[in-house]
């Protein structure tokens, strides 16, 4: 069963593969150079007057000076122009640039251009007389164009690279040439001196040598490629560099990274390419290394030097911004993303981020940021303000903020507002009353419930993100912000908040609430190092070298064993090789700042995935895997109490309900990678805890990064993040067919069921084959809201485990229900309405004809929820059927048993009883079960899903019966065994049907007609 392709990976880590040697473009199959010389000498023949030289075409690496005669060369190329050149009209087509490099002058009229030997791309130069050193652009605008006269080529250029250029002299003889790589936005092929061709910055008609390349500009000031640079932008300004009038704007910074002034005068800021000169820079001048915050106020006011207002206004959906120096070559592009309010878009080590703070006008760095709070909301020590905050509570149970009362006085916080949207200044207020003496810290929680008190402290009706990038505010009645904080990414147990004396605020190890902020403070975290080779599936024979990478300052430290980095850990210092199997964990160390989160990369050789399922590498450290004192799968010091999970909080450790810190990475089937993500390791499953073969909760949690795997992993599902997943061999079912859950749950496709959606995988654990798995969709609150688009609303269900284990919310409209039902006369349609109103009726028919057929005997394994702010019905998942389909028995005289259902009789029957007491239920639930057994229940139906999954796991059973000790004769009987009850199963299904519910024969034909008739083929 093939497996339907997910989207790729964000780019950002190469993996190794081989280099081009020279240029070996292909067309349709043929290499591009030798399909040019069969066209060529096809002119030839035709009479057309080309002939190729005795050597065969100029190869790009050739030396073209060689030649003699030819002193004109092709000189710069560009495939996607989108603001470098800009024509009197305003366009920005593509364009060629030619030179004559000699020291005499060249007449080139009936010179050609050929663009890939197609004679219809050919231009021919008109009567025209070149200077030596003089540069000619030629404009690529494609047949019809004429925007530039005599210098408009009929032919435009692919950005995707493959073509090859051709120059020819009059006499139709190739004498130089170029094969065009993939180039993006604004970038140019250019040739260098010594003859060879690079990608880098325009320099349309002047010279390539790009240390020259400023010549001239700002009064013949020399500036160098990225000496001017945007690097900050603000799409939505409230609280952040006021203008002359105290009122707030977008802004965009600039740099100046070179070591001389520059008057920016002449200069040009605009946010659309077809009109890079619509707003010049007055005469002010941008010191050696300084900053300039400009105001997008759309205003266009140039007199105050301090505060300039361009004439236009930032998109805070996204925009593009340019910055053109007087010549109008653009220098340096901005484009942002969609921007929250008061979001700073800034440039930190290369790399555009919202992880700062803003800095209008100073440098991007977390004590700038600092800075800029200062400067916008002064020296708050003596008055109210926020002292502390925590997004991502370990200890308490809500997020909370905590104000602190640095003045003398006692100050009524009546009707002040807090907020995570500074638009929204008093988004929710203080109650009346609310007064904070001096001195005094105080907690409020964010628990997002409409309450006005939570455990004794004030409560607000909003939370907050983990991931930040937002602000938090705090506002005096009027709605005038007095404080501030803009959040970057929180993390488990850290708060955010000021330190004694120190502007700005700082991560702190551990929450303080009602406390001063002590202990150890950080700016940030440091970065995590950058591998430069990403983690993968290689053959054996594969060699290579990872280089690591981290910004000046950082320090790297690596292990190679799958545990921990730390500082006492290998510290990085040349590449490493990898020639085998390599698990590479790093971690970052900076001065001043926490360490970086953990980064895993593994490298897998020799995977046996058959190119046609998932690989999965999951990797912790060995401690919380193994060790007596912390690991999940051993059975610890306390194996003499080992008592099943939920029932007992001592046992062996495999019971315990613990969590450990790990790193999954997921790779397609053809080995492409699909998400790489820190995340929570847990066992999953009751007593299956016993077996050899561990199943794992694989969880994103804010404390780890991420609080969902951004990744579409169930091919049959159209969602594109998961909060979590299950690695699962099946349970109790793992040495018999391996099959039967994944299968069965199956069955619920196409009604309103939740299932668990599969795919099958090959799992590493530490770099070692663990096992075959089944990838399953976990059943909790988060897949639960997924699936019924109740997304935002995780918090409001109820969702109970078994007949009555509340795992969240409240069982109590259930129990209700079966008082009801015991109470009532169900056979009424006055009843039936009552089950209508409680719960989703053809949800729970759909439900029960499914249990009834697979003849699940483990039905205490059953989940059940609702959403109140919904329509508030009850609806069942379909869960854990591994042991469905083995014993063949008259489950629904079973599920009619008023003692109970399944092992032990404890599954609680009375809902269902009194339903089938109803006339109306009980018609329709006999109708949906012949239904199904007429068609998807049909031994045919159920042979074929079950080849089919046999198919994608069959030749992986072999590795998977060797590891965990499995003959493989006893799951080839446990198979044959589940053949024999697929084609037995309708025929007696029919039987115990009839006699448990106690059908005439002329009852069965109107029923189940169809299915008997399915039973002769």
């Amino acid at each position: 069963m093939a497996q339907k392709k997910k989207k790729k990976a964000a780019a950002g880590k190469k993996r190794p593969s081989a280099k081009n040697a020279g240029w070996v473009g292909r067309r349709e199959g043929m290499p591009v150079r030798l399909l040019a010389v069969i066209v060529l000498v096809g002119l030839l023949a035709t009479g057309a007057g080309f002939y190729v030289q005795s050597k065969g075409l100029l190869s790009v690496d050739s030396d073209l000076r060689a030649v003699e005669e030819n002193t004109l060369l092709l000189n710069e190329v560009m495939a996607e122009n989108i603001s470098a050149l800009v024509t009197e009209a305003g366009e920005v087509p593509d364009w060629i640039e030619i030179t004559n490099a000699g020291d005499d002058p060249v007449e080139i009229g009936r010179y050609s251009l050929l663009l890939d030997a197609n004679f219809n791309r050919m231009y021919t130069f008109p009567e025209y007389t070149m200077q030596p050193g003089e540069y000619l652009v030629l404009y690529a605008e494609g047949m019809g164009k004429a925007t530039a006269g005599k210098w408009s080529l009929p032919f435009k250029l692919s950005a995707s690279g493959g073509e090859q250029l051709v120059l020819m002299n009059p006499n139709s003889k190739a004498v130089d040439m170029v094969e065009l790589p993939e180039l993006g936005e604004d970038e140019a092929y250019c040739r260098m001196e010594d003859g060879s061709w690079t990608t880098g910055r325009a320099t349309p008609g002047k010279t390539n040598d790009l240390k020259n390349s400023g010549e001239g500009l700002d009064g013949g000031v020399q500036l160098a490629p990225g000496d001017l640079v945007l690097t900050e932008a603000m799409a939505s300004n409230n609280l952040y560099f006021a203008d002359e009038n105290g009122e707030y704007h977008d802004y965009v910074e600039i740099h100046n990274t070179s070591s001389m002034d520059v008057n920016l005068e002449g200069w040009f800021l605009a946010d659309s390419s077809d009109a890079l000169k619509d707003w010049a820079f007055p005469a002010v001048n941008l010191p050696a290394g300084g900053y300039l915050a400009v105001h997008c106020s759309g205003l266009d006011r140039t007199t105050d030097p301090n505060h300039l207002h361009t004439d236009f206004k930032i998109g805070s959906d996204g925009e593009c911004i340019y910055l053109t120096q007087p010549d109008g070559q653009t220098v340096s592009t901005l484009e942002t993303i969609a921007l929250l309010d008061d979001q700073a878009y800034s440039l930190v080590n290369g790399a555009w981020t919202t992880e700062i703070g803003p800095t209008p006008g100073m440098e991007n760095t977390a004590d700038a940021a600092g800075k800029a709070h200062t400067a916008a909301f002064g020296d708050r020590s003596g008055s109210v303000y926020i002292s502390e905050i925590m997004a991502v509570p370990s200890e308490q149970e809500y997020d909370w903020i905590e104000l602190y009362n640095g003045s003398s006085q006692a100050v009524d916080l009546s009707d002040y507002g807090l907020t995570d949207n500074s638009h929204k200044p008093r988004k929710w207020q203080f109650p009346q009353g609310t007064i904070i003496q001096p001195g005094q810290y105080m907690g409020i929680y964010l628990s997002g419930q409409e309450v006005s008190t939570l455990k004794g402290f004030i409560n607000a009706d909003f939370a907050l993100a983990a991931e930040g990038h937002y602000t938090v505010t705090l506002a005096e009645p009027d709605g005038k912000v007095i404080d501030a904080v803009y959040l970057t990414n929180q993390y488990g147990g850290v708060s955010c908040g000021r330190a004694q004396g120190e502007e700005g605020f700082f991560l702190f190890e551990k929450g303080t609430p009602g406390v001063a902020n002590t202990g150890n403070h950080y700016r940030g975290r440091a970065l995590e190092a950058q591998a430069s080779v990403q983690g993968g599936l290689f053959k054996g024979g594969d060699s290579f070298t990872v280089e690591l990478s981290a910004p000046a300052g950082h320090q790297i430290y690596y292990t190679l064993d799958c545990s921990d980095p730390d500082q006492g850990s290998q510290l990085y210092s040349g590449p490493i090789s990898i020639s085998n199997t390599t698990i590479l964990r790093t971690r970052v160390y900076r001065d001043g700042y926490m360490p970086s989160s953990i980064d895993t990369q593994s490298y897998l050789y020799d995977v046996n995935n058959e190119g046609s399922v998932y690989v999965v590498s999951v990797v912790s450290d060995p401690d919380n895997l193994f060790s007596n004192s912390k690991g999940i799968m051993v059975k610890g010091p306390n194996a003499w109490a080992e008592f099943p999970y939920g029932e007992t909080n001592q046992g062996a450790n495999f019971w315990m309900d613990w969590e450990r810190e790990g790193h999954v990475e997921l790779f397609e089937a053809d080995g492409d990678p699909a998400l790489s993500q820190r995340c929570g390791l847990k066992l999953h499953g009751q007593y299956s805890r016993a077996t050899n073969v561990k199943a794992f909760k694989v969880i994103a949690r804010n404390e780890y990064g991420d609080n969902r795997f951004d990744y579409p992993i169930f091919s049959e599902r159209d969602y594109e993040q998961y909060q979590s997943f299950l690695l699962r061999a099946s349970g109790q079912d793992y040495n018999m067919s391996f099959m039967r859950d994944s299968v069965l749950s199956s069955l619920a496709k196409g009604t309103s069921l939740m299932y668990q959606e599969s795919e099958v995988g090959i799992c590493y654990l530490n770099g070692e084959y663990y096992s075959l798995f089944n990838l399953r969709e976990r059943v909790n609150k988060h897949s639960i809201c997924q699936f019924e688009g109740w997304e935002g609303m995780e918090d409001d269900i109820d969702l109970i485990k078994a007949n009555n284990i509340v795992m969240q919310g409240s069982n109590e409209s259930f129990e209700e229900l079966l008082r009801w039902v015991k109470k009532n006369d169900m056979s009424t349609q006055a009843a039936y309405d009552y089950l209508d109103s409680k719960i989703d009726i053809e949800n729970y028919i759909e439900y029960m004809v499914i249990e009834t057929y697979v003849a699940n005997n483990d039905t205490l394994n059953v989940k059940r929820y609702r959403n109140a702010k919904a329509d508030g019905k009850w609806r069942w998942v379909l869960f854990d059927l591994d042991w469905g389909f083995k014993e063949d028995s008259n489950s629904v005289s079973r599920w009619l048993n008023e003692d109970g259902m399944g092992a032990g009789g404890r599954t609680d029957t009375t809902l269902f009883i009194g339903c089938m007491k109803n006339p109306t239920f009980r018609e329709q639930f006999i109708t949906r079960l012949a239904e199904r057994m007429a068609t998807d229940f049909t031994s045919e139906s159920m042979m074929k899903l079950f080849m089919e999954r046999y198919e994608v796991i069959d030749g992986f059973l072999p590795a998977y019966q060797r590891k965990w000790g499995i003959k493989a004769s006893n799951m080839e009987n446990h198979m044959e065994d589940l053949v024999g009850y697929i084609k037995t199963r309708p025929a007696k299904m029919l039987t115990y049907t009839q006699k448990a519910l106690k059908l005439s024969d002329s009852q069965m034909k109107k029923y189940f007609g169809d299915a008997i008739a399915a039973l002769k083929k």
